[in-house]
């Protein structure tokens, strides 16, 4: 799952390059802003068949790989 998640921030929100650790910091680095968060949440909406409401979302919450697989595996557990 977090390699998943990985390619995909580093494939479209890093337009292929660099490399990516499972706790970086995502917005505090500038991985992600705004519009790329929008994408991340439809990607893991899409693969992993989960529905994040925006209730659940903040910075803190997504801040790392880590912590996005984290609810990914609370929601499928649900």
């Amino acid at each position: 799952m977090k390699e998943e998640i990985r390619k995909f921030i580093i494939r479209t929100l890093m337009f292929g390059e660099g490399n990516l650790e499972n706790d970086e910091q995502l917005f505090e680095k500038g991985t992600i802003d705004s519009m790329g968060f929008i994408k991340l949440l439809s990607f893991i909406e899409d693969k992993f068949n989960v529905h994040i409401d925006m209730s659940e979302v903040s910075m803190e919450k997504f801040a790392t790989i880590n912590d996005i697989e984290k609810i990914i595996n609370e929601k499928l557990d649900k």
